[in-house]
């Protein structure tokens, strides 16, 4: 498994996965939304950016977006993973880990003080790996709609 930022060459498999994660969500993710991502994750807009990891095959079996955000409490910067998703032959290999890793590496090089994400409270085969791996913050996150 090699990983790599991506790249305008891997949009159509990217495309692929990541429809497939939103609709893993519940989330609908049509072209539109797909192509403002990527546009996103190539200009680094927001600040995200991604690592996609390629198999042996050159086949897309993974991907990470993740940005700086500020700490206003500490007067510091952390890193906070948006996405994670690996695909399904890749599942229980490390490979999500590997992805966490090379998140953790980009952080570490930045200077930020740590690398934050949440999942689906359901999400049990996810949570037993980031429960080995990182603490819980014991966060509670709230969403309100704007309408």
């Amino acid at each position: 498994m090699t990983f790599e930022p991506v790249s305008p060459r891997r949009f159509e498999a990217w495309r692929a996965h990541y429809v497939r994660y939103a609709a893993a969500l519940g989330e609908h993710a049509d072209d539109a939304i797909a192509a403002t991502v990527w546009s996103w994750l190539l200009a680094r807009t927001h600040g995200v950016e991604g690592v996609l990891a390629i198999s042996e095959d050159d086949e897309l079996a993974g991907f990470v977006h993740f940005r700086p955000f500020p700490r206003t409490l500490d007067g510091n910067e952390a890193c906070f993973i948006d996405d994670i998703w690996v695909t399904e032959s890749q599942r229980g290999t490390g490979l999500a880990e590997a992805l966490i890793g090379r998140v953790r590496a980009v952080a570490r090089e930045r200077g930020w003080t740590h690398v934050r994400w949440v999942t689906d409270a359901r999400n049990g085969r996810a949570r037993a790996l980031y429960e080995r791996i990182a603490e819980d913050a014991n966060l509670v996150t709230y969403r309100i709609g704007i309408t």
